[in-house]
């Protein structure tokens, strides 16, 4: 039988009572999940606005991009310490260099281009570069994708992925035929992990573009993002309809063989549009989901 809890009531509930809190005027929007799911919701936070961008330092520390803002906000899950990096213009993306350094991708105003990178030393919390850089990049509403390895960037464009070097130097172009909704990157195995957004799909490819695999399912659709865990599976973020209430997380195995549903979600509140981020805390085992300015955090069952 079904069994549902409700985290703001602190309460477990069977098929039927889930079905009538859900209903109440004063309930109807409590966060909820399946207790089967094989990652429960384990912490929430809140941080000062929507959330772009978000990754996690090796040593647990979050990083986030928030909207309208010259910071990058800092917060550590373990002591809850929150600090503030101010940035050159408006930060959208971020990219790890190393357990210390991100990069960042940055934009004039309103995340219609991005014009400049910069270096930011997380622990110094000072930005340690300034590059300028011209992108022939589509119109985005927020800015696209990119990922770091081996001194360069790849980042998202109108048909696959434009690398460049550190110094905002364009090294080469990699034709995909679709706009990455959102990619990263494996570095034991090399691969690059795209999602296709038209498509509802998860395409698997190596650093020169070729495919690897493919992956669609019935059950896979309104792909967000997407991050990679501690055994190389893909943890991708779905939304279930449009006002972004539902939600769920799939994992696909590193083959493209096999996919399973791991978290069954439903926040606390209903959105025309949606911004979110996930990440996974490698030391921890934890996975992370920020979504608009809330921030959920997971752990095994």
């Amino acid at each position: 039988m079904p069994v549902y809890r409700c985290y703001e009531c602190s309460n477990v509930l069977c098929d039927d009572c889930y079905l009538k809190h859900d209903k109440l005027t004063n309930t109807k929007h409590h966060t909820f999940q399946s207790t089967n799911d094989k990652l429960l919701l384990n912490n929430t936070f809140k941080v000062s606005d929507k959330i772009l961008d978000m990754k996690s330092l090796p040593g647990g520390l979050l990083v986030f991009v928030v909207f309208r803002s010259n910071k990058l906000l800092t917060y550590s899950v373990s002591d809850k310490q929150r600090n503030e990096i101010s940035v050159g213009k408006q930060p959208c993306r971020i990219a790890i260099v190393d357990r210390n350094t991100v990069v960042v991708l940055l934009t004039p105003a309103l995340y219609r281009k991005v014009d400049s990178i910069e270096i930011v030393d997380i622990r110094q919390r000072q930005v340690i570069q300034h590059v300028d850089c011209t992108l022939d990049l589509p119109s985005y509403l927020f800015c696209p994708m990119f990922f770091y390895t081996d001194d360069q960037l790849y980042i998202s464009n109108r048909s696959g992925i434009t690398v460049m070097d550190m110094s905002g130097t364009i090294d080469r172009e990699i034709e995909l035929g679709f706009r990455p909704k959102d990619m990263c990157y494996d570095t034991k195995a090399a691969r690059i992990y795209c999602i296709d957004y038209s498509e509802n799909k998860l395409i698997c490819i190596d650093r020169d573009g070729n495919t690897i695999f493919t992956f669609t399912d019935t059950g896979l659709k309104m792909l967000k993002r997407l991050t990679i865990d501690n055994e190389g599976y893909v943890l991708i973020l779905c939304h279930e309809d449009y006002n972004f209430e539902n939600f769920k997380v799939h994992r696909i195995s590193p083959d493209g063989k096999s996919g399973e549903v791991i978290i069954t979600g439903k926040q606390n509140y209903i959105y025309t549009e949606n911004v979110s981020s996930i990440c996974f805390q490698e030391e921890s085992d934890k996975l992370v989901i920020g979504m608009e300015k809330t921030v959920y955090t997971y752990k095994k069952n």
